[in-house]
């Protein structure tokens, strides 16, 4: 089994500081908790869940505003503490890769709606993770989309973004 997976993403930009531009993307595959396909709007994406949290926030019922009253010897004048508020919830932040398809190395295409379960681009996942390579990474090479036949057009990871997103 490959130590990592290499996504290779391809979208024509230009490089640029923070930007998202073709390059290659190695993630850990003992890091990866979990994969999982998203469609909304005709844009393909894959949501990679990582192990490890990279937050917490407890939660609290807040203060409110008191007054300190003036020292006898004249030192410190009275003053007021400004209210603290009360947190909603506690939360725990989670690491999250997001990679969107497109079926042009060089623009932003959607891909047809993929009809056949294995071309799904989580499994392209799956497979790179089960695969043995004989080196230290496995591509994750996406399929066609729609049915995947040969009129239909290939695939490819246009972008991907790590956050941290506390909806785990």
């Amino acid at each position: 089994m490959a130590k990592f997976i290499k996504f290779k993403v391809a979208n024509g930009n230009a490089l640029a500081t923070g930007g998202d531009y073709s390059r290659d993307v190695l993630v850990n595959v003992d890091d990866i908790e979990n994969v999982a396909d998203t469609v909304a709007g005709g844009v393909y994406s894959v949501i990679v869940t990582l192990k490890g949290l990279v937050g917490v926030t407890a939660a609290g019922g807040g203060q409110a505003a008191y007054t300190v009253p003036a020292v006898v010897t004249g030192d410190q004048d009275a003053y007021t503490v400004p209210a603290i508020p009360a947190d909603a919830v506690g939360t725990v932040g989670g690491r999250i890769i997001t990679l969107v398809l497109s079926t042009s190395p060089t623009a932003a295409i959607n891909p047809a709606a993929i009809t056949v379960a294995q071309n799904m681009p989580s499994q392209s996942i799956v497979r790179a993770l089960t695969a043995n390579p004989g080196g230290v990474a496995a591509s994750a090479q996406l399929s066609r989309d729609g049915a995947g036949l040969a009129a239909n057009a290939q695939m490819f990871w246009a972008s991907a973004a790590f956050t941290s997103d506390v909806t785990l």
